[in-house]
């Protein structure tokens, strides 16, 4: 019984001298392993900017209006088969306007900066998605590559 008083009597102790040895060999690992961020100056990454050569003037780029109810203008244009999915109209006038660009570009009169076809959809808050999603198949099948989007 004694023996047991004396072992309930004893308090336990923790050495904390080797968690704190490890604590700062740890820190010192990761110090010594981590690498700095470079400055960007360092970096060889040429960042884009104004474009360098000022005498490109572009063309007028394709602007086509998407109304209220679906109907599709080209440059102010309605265009007949606003209302069907297919659209062979828009894709009929798109392809003759990249056809003449091409020209231009294969003729050597204008570069590929200036006369590549660049279309901008300008569509009304209240017009069906599918209207929009039909003018960009539209231009696809006409073979443009670059569209953009504008808001009213």
């Amino acid at each position: 019984m004694e023996t047991l008083k004396k072992i309930l009597a004893d308090e336990d102790t923790v050495d904390l001298t080797p968690m704190i040895d490890v604590t700062f060999l740890l820190l010192i690992y990761f110090m010594v392993t981590t690498m700095l961020k470079q400055p960007e100056a360092e970096l060889s990454i040429q960042l884009p900017g104004k474009p360098q050569s000022s005498d490109v003037n572009p063309m007028e780029m394709v602007k086509v209006r998407i109304g209220d109810e679906g109907e599709v203008y080209l440059n102010g244009s309605e265009i007949e088969d606003g209302l069907d999915y297919e659209m062979p109209d828009l894709v009929g006038n798109l392809k003759q306007q990249k056809g003449m660009r091409d020209q231009l570009i294969s003729s050597g009169t204008k570069t590929k900066a200036e006369a590549e076809l660049k279309v901008q959809i300008e569509s009304s808050g209240i017009a069906e998605h599918q209207a929009s999603i039909s003018v960009l198949n539209a231009c696809s099948e006409a073979g443009v590559q670059k569209v953009t989007f504008a808001f009213q």
